[in-house]
């Protein structure tokens, strides 16, 4: 049994980025898999704009949580195999206690494989993504874990592994999409470039129309060159990372509290 982990930073993370490969594995494969779901947060604040702020916070925690027992349900992924971390929508920092909460999951629920954003060569520059990308390189770069399991990239620009599917795949996706409905505001934008970008990565594929795109990494010293971006990536790369962080909309006083905590 490969037991393999899927982390995302919000509810719904995955399912532009892994739902076509989550999918293969937790229904198509023999029952050869063990999957786990692990949300850095439950997407507190995942809404747009001050009209909205009477729902951000505990509330619309618990309907995006449900949200995502809704959509791994359609993977046949129950609740006992989905964990929380307990992090804040758009508050997700790299620092240690991050990382040593991350490293004594790993430890505890020691994966084969591991999904997760990728934090240098990303298409979404979202700080909660980065960061958890960040934390999971880190942990197997700097040994913090008593193994080594084989990492995956998902929104990267730098892709070297692709996991084809049919055309008739974007009606899983849309089910997916479907059981978010708190985040049509934003899934009804992504899903205009989805397509195109599906298609694209399929031309890397011999056999297949479209495709989902990762990025494995390599941690062994005679693999090392494979981590190496082209010149378009890296210039891709710069100019993603010199906006702004993309982050949630917080109503000032719950932003003000949250603050204080922290000190």
């Amino acid at each position: 049994m490969v037991k393999i982990i899927f982390f995302q930073p919000h509810p719904d993370d995955l399912e532009l980025k892994c739902g076509h490969i989550i999918h293969y594995l937790a229904t198509k494969s023999n029952n050869m898999h063990d999957i786990r779901i692990a949300s850095i947060t439950k997407g507190e604040f995942g809404l747009p704009g001050a009209q909205y702020d009477k729902f951000k916070g505990d509330f619309l925690a618990k309907i995006r949580t449900q949200e995502l027992y809704n959509a791994q349900s359609i993977h046949g992924i129950s609740p006992d195999k989905i964990d929380f971390f307990g992090y804040v929508d758009g508050l997700v920092n790299f620092n240690r206690e991050f990382v040593n909460k991350i490293a004594n999951y790993l430890n505890k629920e020691k994966p084969d494989i591991i999904f997760g954003p990728e934090p240098i060569y990303t298409s979404y520059y979202h700080m909660d993504h980065v960061n958890t990308g960040r934390a999971l390189f880190h942990c197997i770069y700097k040994k913090l874990i008593d193994f080594t399991p084989i990492l995956y990239f998902y929104s990267c620009l730098n892709p070297n592994f692709f996991f084809g599917f049919k055309k008739e795949g974007f009606e899983l996706i849309n089910k997916l999409l479907s059981c978010h409905k708190t985040q049509f505001w934003l899934i009804n934008l992504l899903k205009m470039i989805y397509k195109p970008s599906a298609r694209f990565a399929g031309r890397k594929l011999k056999g297949w129309k479209y495709a989902e795109k990762f990025r494995r990494v390599y941690f062994k010293e005679n693999n090392l060159i494979k981590n190496q971006p082209s010149l378009i990536t890296r210039i891709s790369s710069h100019f993603f990372s010199s906006l702004p962080f993309f982050q949630a909309k917080y109503p000032q006083d719950v932003l003000k509290g949250l603050k204080k905590k922290k000190k």
